[in-house]
């Protein structure tokens, strides 16, 4: 018989007779199912614990019941596998039976994202460093990966942040000192001046900046300082009313109560730690534009993210790019066995430490070790082979000799060298499946949160995939 729909089951039908749905482990998909076994780790879910413990003084034993360690742990493993955002995560874990399985919810409710993003915030590099290592270690005992092959390189993990100039880098000043002072009004503060809303003024500079850019050569140069010294002088007199402010509330907050301190107080603090990047913003605009200094060595790109740095890699594509110089190490299997910041800018010194780190993972050193020629130097080449390394695949920098050139042609150079390539393909994997490319997180410890979530979450489906 021809029907036109399909009669829903109610509630009460569900309950009373059952449903036809699959029990929920069958709904996992087979990565996720594989990874649901990963995670059943006692010794893991201990450290979880203990993290979470950490949060407040009393946290162990006060309060009421937060979030099981055990669901958060694989909401974070989820999100950051599948790629998702903070609601994303709570949305997709709300409307389906597989992932509140997988996250052991069950038919409980679902933590929101704000009290996630605190969660998230608590598992610091350490433990996050800690779980990469004992993901590798797992790799290892189920043979993804032997550790006879190692790879090397850098790559650069964005911050976000917008494009920065100097009038923008001005304007967040005003903005934000602007901001706090009116907290401190609306609480009570009485000011030691008479505070101004400079946004009015700020955008006409920007405008007139904006109109200045559009002209060239000299006339160009000329044109952009007047606009510049203006915005300048309205930034320096709002440096100057927060410095003042400043000194003036550090005795008053003591005499305070309630929540009017606790306001106060934030807002007292966030200027303290904001006065010293509003002046070095002020002074590298006034060297560049009025006196014409170029060097970006020390250079405040952000406000927001004052760790962030220039750094110009030479690509087509992308000359300049602004975060953080990012070292990614590589075993076979597609197993990412460590990721680290580079406070520098040469890949040079990075060799040794990464085989270093390779033999302490592994007990042994890798076979071969392949990376490109910007990490050559003699005395690292020699050092790694000292190490154990038989096979240093390492392109000379500089001009080589005929011994040189007869070097990198055997064969198991060229074939070394062509399974290094493959790194980049990893690089690329990292940022575009699992959010290396550019960090959703503030800050360096979120930036550092980010590529090791980026690493765990690659290990983990690589892991799967090979089971």
């Amino acid at each position: 018989m021809t029907t036109r729909r399909h009669g829903q089951t109610s509630f009460a039908d569900i309950l009373l007779f059952g449903a036809n749905i699959p029990p929920p482990d069958q709904l996992l998909d087979p990565q996720l199912r594989e990874i649901d076994r990963l995670l059943d780790d006692g010794a893991l879910l201990d450290e979880v614990v203990a993290t979470m413990r950490r949060r407040h003084p009393q946290s162990a034993r006060r309060g009421r019941g937060s979030t099981p360690a055990e669901t958060v742990l694989r909401l974070l493993v989820l999100k950051h596998v599948r790629n998702w955002s903070y609601e994303g995560l709570e949305w997709e874990v709300t409307g389906s039976l597989a992932y509140r399985y997988f996250c052991r919810i069950d038919a409980g409710d679902v933590p929101d994202a704000k009290t996630m993003v605190r969660y998230g915030q608590l598992f610091a590099d350490d433990f996050l460093r800690g779980l990469l290592a004992r993901l590798v270690t797992a790799a290892r005992e189920r043979g993804v990966t032997r550790g006879r092959r190692l790879r090397v390189d850098t790559t650069v993990v964005e911050a976000p942040i917008h494009f920065p100039t100097d009038s923008s880098l001005c304007a967040d000043v005003t903005r934000v000192i602007g901001r706090e002072t009116k907290k401190l009004e609306e609480a009570g503060v009485a000011l030691p001046f008479e505070r101004t809303d400079v946004r009015r003024s700020v955008t006409r500079r920007l405008l007139e900046i904006g109109q200045a850019l559009r002209r060239r050569g000299e006339h160009r140069r000329r044109a952009l300082k007047r606009p510049y010294r203006r915005l300048l002088r309205v930034t320096g007199r709002m440096v100057r009313q927060a410095t003042k402010v400043v000194e003036l509330l550090r005795t008053q907050v003591s005499r305070m109560r309630g929540a009017r301190r606790r306001l106060v107080a934030r807002s007292l603090a966030k200027l303290a730690s904001f006065i010293p990047l509003a002046m070095q913003v002020v002074r590298q605009t006034r060297a560049r534009i009025l006196r014409g200094v170029t060097n970006s060595d020390g250079k405040v790109i952000s406000v927001f993210e004052p760790h962030a740095r220039i750094l110009r890699r030479g690509k087509i594509h992308k000359p300049t790019e602004f975060g953080a110089l990012v070292k990614v190490q590589e075993a076979e299997g597609g197993i990412v066995t460590d990721v680290a910041v580079v406070p520098g800018h040469h890949d040079a010194a990075l060799l040794v430490p990464s085989v270093e780190r390779h033999i302490g993972l592994f007990g042994r050193a890798p076979d071969l070790a392949a990376t490109d020629r910007g990490f050559f130097s003699l005395d690292g080449e020699r050092a790694i082979q000292e190490l154990g390394v038989r096979r240093a695949v390492i392109p000379h920098s500089g001009h080589r000799s005929r011994a040189r050139i007869a070097h990198e042609r055997q064969r198991w150079f060229r074939r070394g060298r062509a399974w290094r390539a493959g790194g980049e393909a990893r690089i690329s994997h990292l940022k575009r499946r699992f959010g290396m490319g550019r960090t959703r997180y503030r800050g360096e410890a979120g930036l550092k949160r980010a590529m090791f979530w980026a690493a765990i979450a690659n290990n983990l489906v690589a892991v799967a995939r090979a089971a």
